[in-house]
């Protein structure tokens, strides 16, 4: 007799051969949203800290980052590049795997945080956008578009109005 039909209540557990380690291995993509484009080809290392909790950090350089996950609504297809051999100006793209899941990334500072009372600080998460920074941050996504599409995008797009007539 059990808590549910169907299932026998153990007393012991068998010895650990008869069981199985299984790995699951998956991946999940990071996007660095408005990340300064230099940032990234500069940085030769990073930092993900806390990847399995619900609000992750990513140190790039100096620059410290706040993640959050996202479910996709459908499944992003991953490939690595390799060099052609027949064609040495060519690239080769290889399937790697799928991703069913994101982690967006935003800026952020730490500053201390102190309590009365409180001797040691403990580091507080500040929002870093700014007007100013996030159009910095959008013109230069600009010029890193057209150089990765290889189309002249010219300087920010026109805002259109709609003109009203009598």
């Amino acid at each position: 007799a059990g808590l549910c039909p169907g299932y026998k209540h153990v007393e012991e557990f068998g010895p650990d051969e008869e069981y199985e380690d299984e790995m699951e291995e998956f991946y999940v993509t990071l996007d660095l949203g408005a990340v300064e484009p230099t940032l990234i080809p500069s940085s030769s290392t990073y930092r993900l800290i806390g990847l399995d909790t619900p609000t992750p950090f990513m140190q790039l350089s100096g620059t410290v980052l706040q993640g959050r996950h996202e479910s996709l609504l459908g499944t992003e297809l991953l490939f690595t590049e390799a060099k052609d051999t027949e064609h040495p100006s060519r690239r080769r793209l290889s399937f790697t795997s799928i991703a069913e899941q994101r982690i967006r990334f935003k800026e952020v500072q730490l500053r201390p945080k102190v309590t009365p009372g409180d001797e040691q600080a403990q580091p507080i998460v500040i929002d870093m956008k700014t007007q100013e920074q996030q159009e910095r941050l959008n013109n230069s996504n600009l010029i890193t578009s057209s150089r990765m599409t290889g189309k002249d995008s010219g300087s920010a797009p026109r805002r259109r109005r709609k003109s009203m007539k009598n």
